[in-house]
């Protein structure tokens, strides 16, 4: 079972209604209409929602920043790179959850059309990755794999490429690639892409996080694809 834990966090799992719920927990003494939206969407699931006194709560939750509010339900089930897809990340050896929940987060907030996590065996705490996504796990298909479809550039984003972000067009339909802080990216996937950028950085200055670089280079497609559109 996965806790998903928060308001935000619940309320966009009922909304997306990919996932099967079991129960809502609620803490006693909560006001119907101070969570009206999240009662709602429980009902049109047909979720029981259940009052419960707040030791409960902290006794169930992973930690005591539910904020009142607790669902339950079954991981989520697999995901499927959608058709039409034109910008996918490619995730190559993330192993933290709310790592894995920021980049989401990020990659939501610029356009990606889902994930692929180059991984052999799904072990995130589904709960932890959507509460730190703030509910973009929710909706943004995620999937176990490391293939874009054909047609799709497979974009390396790594330390010591010769061209930056910047010099790359990154409009057309693309796969980007980035590794995690242990290892980077994998000589397999090094060896498939068919760009490879880097994120130029002040001489001396630290390496960035996953997150952070992962978040600068869609901001950059982001951008360019704006810039060609002319908005």
């Amino acid at each position: 079972m996965d806790l998903l834990e928060g308001r935000i966090c619940a309320l966009a799992a009922l909304k997306a209604g990919r996932r099967t719920f079991v129960e809502l927990l609620i803490r006693q003494g909560t006001q119907d209409e101070s969570i009206r939206d999240l009662l709602d969407a429980a009902a049109a699931q047909g979720v029981p929602v259940k009052r419960v006194r707040e030791e409960a709560l902290d006794a169930t939750a992973h930690a005591k920043s539910h904020g009142g509010v607790l669902a339950v339900a079954l991981p989520l089930p697999p995901a499927v790179l959608p058709e039409k897809a034109d910008f996918i990340l490619l995730l190559d050896g993330i192993d933290d959850a709310r790592n894995l929940g920021y980049a989401l987060r990020s990659a939501e907030a610029f356009g990606v059309q889902a994930v692929l996590l180059r991984r052999r065996a799904w072990d995130f705490d589904g709960g932890d990755v959507s509460r730190a996504s703030s509910g973009a796990y929710e909706r943004l298909p995620v999937v176990i794999g490391e293939t874009p479809p054909p047609g799709m550039a497979l974009v390396g984003c790594l330390a010591g490429a010769s061209r930056t972000i910047y010099d790359l067009d990154l409009t057309p339909p693309l796969a980007l690639a980035l590794g995690g802080e242990k290892r980077g990216l994998s000589a397999a996937v090094r060896d498939r892409c068919t760009s490879k950028v880097s994120i130029p950085t002040r001489e001396g200055a630290p390496s960035l996080s996953l997150t952070h670089a992962a978040a600068v280079a869609m901001a950059e497609v982001a951008r360019q694809r704006r810039a060609k559109l002319g908005t």
